[in-house]
């Protein structure tokens, strides 16, 4: 199951959270786009989008 990891800003408190929650959706919408089910999994400062599927060239991300 392919993966993306979507990092927080260097802030701290809930500035963090609502950048990390703002990247996710972001990347969640363009993800739904192309498949059906998409899983984000929120951990310290960083979340991981689990898809089905393969990556295609323009929803692949790099961490940020």
């Amino acid at each position: 199951m392919p993966v993306v990891t979507v990092r927080a800003s260097s802030k701290q408190g809930p500035a963090q959270l609502d950048t990390l929650v703002r990247k996710v959706t972001q990347k969640t919408s363009g993800l739904l786009e192309e498949n059906d089910r998409v899983l984000v999994v929120y951990s310290e400062g960083r979340a991981n989008l689990y898809y089905e599927g393969a990556p295609s060239p323009r929803t692949v991300s790099r961490p940020a």
